[in-house]
């Protein structure tokens, strides 16, 4: 999958969750696009926050969240655990 081909994806997921505020959970949306290996999605992931298209959140819970749920989310170059993203 191309990086433009997953923006639009992303974009898409945003505008499907209006209702919850755009918040699209990472590890759902990484099950959206299996043809891309974890080091290319969580790459697009942040370039897409780079170039200010998306927001980043971490989880307000995070040791609540299942080892399985925490390996499906994007660990920010600071190290925090990212689980929500919103188009802007």
């Amino acid at each position: 999958m191309e990086y433009e081909d997953f923006k639009r994806v992303v974009r898409e997921a945003g505008e499907r969750r209006v209702a919850q505020g755009g918040l699209v959970p990472i590890p759902e949306l990484r099950r959206q696009v299996p043809a891309l290996d974890r080091r290319s999605f969580d790459d697009y992931v942040l370039a897409l926050h780079r170039e200010g298209v998306i927001h980043l959140l971490s989880h307000v819970e995070p040791d609540k969240l299942s080892s399985d749920v925490r390996d499906h989310c994007v660990v920010h170059p600071s190290g925090a655990l990212l689980y929500w993203l919103r188009w802007l």
